[in-house]
Protein backbone atom coordinates (compact mmCIF):
# COMPACT_ATOMS: atom_id res chain seq x y z
CA UNK A 1 0.00 0.00 0.00
CA UNK A 2 1.53 3.73 -1.11
CA UNK A 3 1.61 6.25 1.22
CA UNK A 4 0.02 9.40 0.36
CA UNK A 5 0.71 11.22 3.45
CA UNK A 6 4.47 11.89 2.69
CA UNK A 7 4.25 15.25 2.19
CA UNK A 8 2.94 15.63 5.45
CA UNK A 9 6.76 15.26 6.85
CA UNK A 10 7.90 17.66 4.55
CA UNK A 11 6.88 20.81 6.62
CA UNK A 12 8.01 19.00 10.05
CA UNK A 13 11.54 18.59 8.14
CA UNK A 14 11.71 22.19 6.68
CA UNK A 15 10.64 23.55 10.06
CA UNK A 16 13.15 21.48 11.73
CA UNK A 17 16.31 22.32 9.31
CA UNK A 18 15.45 26.48 9.74
CA UNK A 19 15.05 25.54 13.76
CA UNK A 20 18.59 23.12 14.18
CA UNK A 21 20.17 26.01 12.02
CA UNK A 22 19.25 28.60 13.21
CA UNK A 23 19.95 27.50 17.27
CA UNK A 24 23.70 26.54 15.59
CA UNK A 25 24.07 30.53 14.58
CA UNK A 26 22.89 31.22 17.51
CA UNK A 27 25.30 29.48 19.40
CA UNK A 28 28.29 30.42 17.07
CA UNK A 29 27.74 33.98 18.13
CA UNK A 30 28.47 33.30 22.21
CA UNK A 31 31.56 34.36 23.70
CA UNK A 32 32.76 31.02 24.61
CA UNK A 33 32.69 30.09 20.57
CA UNK A 34 35.30 32.53 20.20
CA UNK A 35 37.40 31.41 22.79
CA UNK A 36 37.99 28.04 21.57
CA UNK A 37 38.33 29.58 18.36
CA UNK A 38 40.84 31.93 19.11
CA UNK A 39 42.52 28.48 21.06
CA UNK A 40 43.05 26.41 17.71
CA UNK A 41 39.82 24.21 17.90
CA UNK A 42 39.41 23.00 15.00
CA UNK A 43 35.91 23.68 13.27
CA UNK A 44 34.30 20.10 13.18
CA UNK A 45 35.45 19.91 16.73
CA UNK A 46 33.93 23.55 18.13
CA UNK A 47 30.42 22.29 15.81
CA UNK A 48 30.57 18.85 17.71
CA UNK A 49 31.80 19.25 21.35
CA UNK A 50 30.81 23.06 21.97
CA UNK A 51 27.93 24.05 19.77
CA UNK A 52 25.89 20.86 19.37
CA UNK A 53 25.61 20.23 23.02
CA UNK A 54 24.26 23.35 23.59
CA UNK A 55 22.18 23.75 21.08
CA UNK A 56 20.53 20.76 21.43
CA UNK A 57 18.09 21.63 23.82
CA UNK A 58 15.58 23.71 21.72
CA UNK A 59 15.96 21.79 18.99
CA UNK A 60 14.84 18.51 20.42
CA UNK A 61 11.59 20.26 22.09
CA UNK A 62 10.66 21.47 19.23
CA UNK A 63 11.21 18.31 17.46
CA UNK A 64 9.35 16.10 20.25
CA UNK A 65 6.45 19.06 19.46
CA UNK A 66 6.81 18.58 15.52
CA UNK A 67 5.94 14.79 16.09
CA UNK A 68 3.15 15.40 18.45
CA UNK A 69 1.64 17.46 15.96
CA UNK A 70 2.04 14.50 13.26
CA UNK A 71 0.39 12.48 16.06
CA UNK A 72 -2.38 14.47 15.69
CA UNK A 73 -2.72 15.04 12.23
CA UNK A 74 -2.59 10.62 11.90
CA UNK A 75 -6.38 11.55 12.92
CA UNK A 76 -7.29 13.13 9.40
CA UNK A 77 -4.57 11.45 7.16
CA UNK A 78 -6.13 7.77 8.64
CA UNK A 79 -9.56 9.22 8.46
CA UNK A 80 -9.28 10.86 4.34
CA UNK A 81 -7.47 7.91 3.10
CA UNK A 82 -9.28 5.46 5.24
CA UNK A 83 -6.12 3.49 6.83
CA UNK A 84 -6.82 1.32 9.42
CA UNK A 85 -4.81 2.66 12.72
CA UNK A 86 -5.75 4.28 16.18
CA UNK A 87 -6.70 7.37 14.80
CA UNK A 88 -9.59 5.56 12.90
CA UNK A 89 -10.35 3.82 15.54
CA UNK A 90 -11.21 6.69 17.56
CA UNK A 91 -13.17 8.11 14.99
CA UNK A 92 -15.18 5.09 14.83
CA UNK A 93 -15.55 5.30 18.83
CA UNK A 94 -17.08 9.00 18.63
CA UNK A 95 -19.16 7.99 15.46
CA UNK A 96 -20.50 4.89 17.66
CA UNK A 97 -20.76 7.01 20.97
CA UNK A 98 -18.33 4.32 22.59
CA UNK A 99 -17.03 6.49 25.65
CA UNK A 100 -14.44 3.25 27.18
CA UNK A 101 -12.98 3.01 23.62
CA UNK A 102 -12.27 7.07 22.65
CA UNK A 103 -11.51 7.34 26.29
CA UNK A 104 -8.66 4.60 26.06
CA UNK A 105 -7.55 5.75 22.41
CA UNK A 106 -7.52 9.73 24.51
CA UNK A 107 -5.24 7.80 27.02
CA UNK A 108 -2.88 6.70 24.17
CA UNK A 109 -2.64 9.39 22.42
CA UNK A 110 -1.76 11.82 25.68
CA UNK A 111 0.94 9.23 27.22
CA UNK A 112 2.67 9.54 24.25
CA UNK A 113 2.68 13.11 23.93
CA UNK A 114 4.14 12.91 27.57
CA UNK A 115 6.36 10.35 26.87
CA UNK A 116 7.88 12.47 23.80
CA UNK A 117 7.67 15.60 25.87
CA UNK A 118 9.57 13.75 28.70
CA UNK A 119 12.34 12.24 26.25
CA UNK A 120 12.97 15.51 25.25
CA UNK A 121 13.31 17.08 28.25
CA UNK A 122 15.98 14.17 29.01
CA UNK A 123 17.82 14.47 25.79
CA UNK A 124 17.89 18.25 26.59
CA UNK A 125 19.11 17.79 30.55
CA UNK A 126 21.74 15.31 29.27
CA UNK A 127 23.31 17.02 26.42
CA UNK A 128 23.87 20.49 27.83
CA UNK A 129 26.19 20.78 30.69
CA UNK A 130 24.98 23.51 32.17
CA UNK A 131 21.87 21.94 32.97
CA UNK A 132 23.20 18.18 33.90
CA UNK A 133 25.60 19.67 36.98
CA UNK A 134 22.61 21.82 38.38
Amino acid sequence: MPCRCWCWGIGVIAQLSRMIRAAIIAELDRPYVEMARLKGVRPARLIVRHVLPNAVGPIVNAMALSLSNLFGGAIIVETIFSYPGLASLMVNAVTSRDMPLLQACAMIFCATYLLLVLIADTIAILANPRLRHG
